[in-house]
């Protein structure tokens, strides 16, 4: 079997990894904007008609969701709907912020990809149900980080990414036209 060598594209040193404690306080945001979610998720679902009288979250993939009346289709369908929203929110606004999640944004970090220029669905994908891995354990996934010279969690080994602070922006002086 061939085995094809691959080549990080950040090899300059021209990037600096985002620091543990932005990382928490980024994913700390992201999980406030998760229970806003939930919450407006909750209030559609009474809005059609469905009377939820508990929902318990234990996790990643723990829901517990008691309904007055309500068939057990209707019930696995909204469990379901319940589970994914963590892996969809985390899916798609890395992809579409382009390495991003909410609370990355208003950090100042990004996750950037070791082998590709662009970070794409797949990897978001990846990375976002790596962290149910990173969870798991007592959340050893995550602290992988201390100890890891790249400060790279399990989920960012699966999505094969690192966490970077953004490049400040450089504003480009123009330099007044001169008269001839």
């Amino acid at each position: 079997m061939k085995y094809k060598n691959r080549h990080e594209i950040i090899t300059d040193g021209s990037q600096t990894l985002a620091t543990l404690r932005r990382r928490a306080c980024a994913i700390s945001i992201d999980f406030v904007v998760l229970l806003l979610i939930f919450v407006v998720v909750e209030l559609i679902i009474q809005a059609i008609g469905f009377n939820i009288k508990h929902v318990r979250i234990d996790g990643f993939t723990e829901i517990e969701i008691e309904f007055e009346e309500a068939g057990e289709i209707s019930k696995y369908i909204i469990e379901f709907l319940f589970v994914s929203i963590p892996t969809i929110y985390f899916t798609l606004t890395t992809y579409f912020l382009k390495g991003q999640t909410i609370g990355k944004k208003l950090l100042h970090i990004k996750t950037v990809s070791l082998y590709h220029h662009n970070i794409s669905l797949w990897h978001c994908l990846e990375r976002s149900l790596g962290y149910v891995a990173s969870s798991l354990e007592f959340g050893l996934g995550f602290l992988q980080a201390f100890w890891n010279p790249n400060k790279m969690t399990l989920h960012d080994k699966i999505g094969e990414t690192i966490v970077i602070k953004c490049p400040k922006k450089t504003k480009h002086l123009v330099e007044p036209h001169k008269a001839a």
